[in-house]
Formats: structure tokens, C-alpha cells, sequence
């Protein structure tokens, strides 16, 4: 059996002293790279409609913002009575704790009114460019302008444009909810319609 020799001289012992050093200095930076690697990321890659964004937690980008709104309020304001269960079941894994219970009470009365009449919905978002995003601390509300028509038996039984307004406040990554961005409220009203001139179009 073949032994490893060690070198009794000082320029040996000095070459085996200089290579232990090299292993452990591999082995060190190895170690310090695994452990950047298992530590908890800094920022979350985000995608969505548009092109992949890097957020930083805790603060919520305007462009991820607009996103999030429009993307909200189209679920929740385009379906069939086929799918207007589940996109408000996948709603409800956005909203905050504390709009939770006001969020499930209008999902109860919506859903109702589709099974009722039978309708379906559509939203168009009328210029997107013009949304508009506000600040307060953590709470960001995003507010956008956009057309929602809807049918009863393939038939137009109204068409109105309307304000959405989404607040947003950041919350906990989940499986369900990887931005971990969630609702803290919302709201739309519709335009008032407006006055017939008298006389009809030319006013006579």
C-alpha cells in the first residue's frame, strides 16, 4: 500500500502548509456563498402585465400599482355566471383583514344578481396612460377611468363609464398571493347620464 510521504524540509512543509490554506480558503468561501444564497431575498420579481419588475418590500411601485388596479377591477368586473364564482374567490385571496367581511358580503349580493338575471360584464379601461397613483405612507390608492358594459341574453342592457379607485397597502407574500400586496378598499361610481337636450339633437 502506497503511503503519502511528508516532506521533512522547510520548503516542503512550507508548499503542504500553503495548500492546506488554499482548501480552506475554498472551503470558507464556498460555505459564505451558500449562505447568500439561502438567505432571504432582498427584492421580489414581480411579473404581470407588462414587463417584469423588481420590487423592494414594502414599497410598492407605481408601475406595479396601475397594474394591480386594473388587473382587480377587470376580474372583478368582467365574467360570465360560469366564472363569476371563481374570480371572486381568487379576489378574496387579495383583500386585506380588515375589508375581508365587506368584501364577502358584496360577493354574496353580486353573485346572487348574476345567478338571478343571468348577466354578463365587461370592463374596458379608457386610457390607461391617465391613471393616476396617491401616496400615505404605505397605503398607495390607485385611481383610473374605464368603460363596463353589460348583457342580459347576449342583448346590451347598459353601458356607462365610471371612477375605480383601489386602495393597496402591502402585506405578506403567500403561495396565493406571491406580491403579497393586498385590498384595503375600493369603489366605483358611474357618470351621471346626461341631460336630452329639449327639441332633440339640434335643440328644436
Amino acid at each position: 500500500m502506497n503511503r503519502i510521504a511528508i516532506p521533512k524540509t522547510p520548503v516542503g512543509i512550507a508548499y503542504v502548509m500553503a495548500l492546506a490554506g488554499a482548501i480552506l480558503l475554498a472551503l470558507g468561501m464556498a460555505g459564505a456563498l451558500w449562505a447568500k444564497a439561502a438567505a432571504k431575498p432582498a427584492v421580489y420579481l414581480v411579473t404581470g402585465n407588462d414587463d417584469p419588475k423588481v420590487m423592494t418590500p414594502g414599497v410598492i411601485p407605481d408601475a406595479l400599482a396601475r397594474d394591480y388596479a386594473r388587473d382587480f377591477f377587470a376580474t372583478l368586473e368582467t365574467y360570465v355566471p360560469a366564472t363569476v364564482e371563481k374570480n371572486l374567490a381568487f379576489l378574496q385571496t387579495r383583500i386585506a383583514p380588515q375589508a375581508y367581511h365587506e368584501f364577502e358580503r358584496f360577493a354574496q349580493n353580486l353573485k346572487k344578481l348574476v345567478k338571478d338575471s343571468k348577466q354578463t360584464s365587461q370592463l374596458f379601461v379608457q386610457d390607461p396612460e391617465s391613471t393616476t397613483v396617491l401616496r400615505d405612507g404605505k397605503r398607495v390608492e390607485v385611481i383610473f377611468r374605464a368603460l363596463r358594459k353589460i348583457y342580459v341574453e347576449n342583448a346590451l342592457l347598459q353601458e356607462a363609464s365610471a371612477t375605480y379607485r383601489l386602495a393597496i397597502v402591502p402585506g405578506e407574500p403567500t403561495r396565493e398571493n406571491p406580491t403579497g400586496l393586498v385590498v384595503a378598499g375600493f369603489s366605483f361610481k358611474a357618470d351621471a347620464p346626461k341631460a336630452e337636450i329639449p327639441g332633440g339633437p339640434h335643440g328644436k
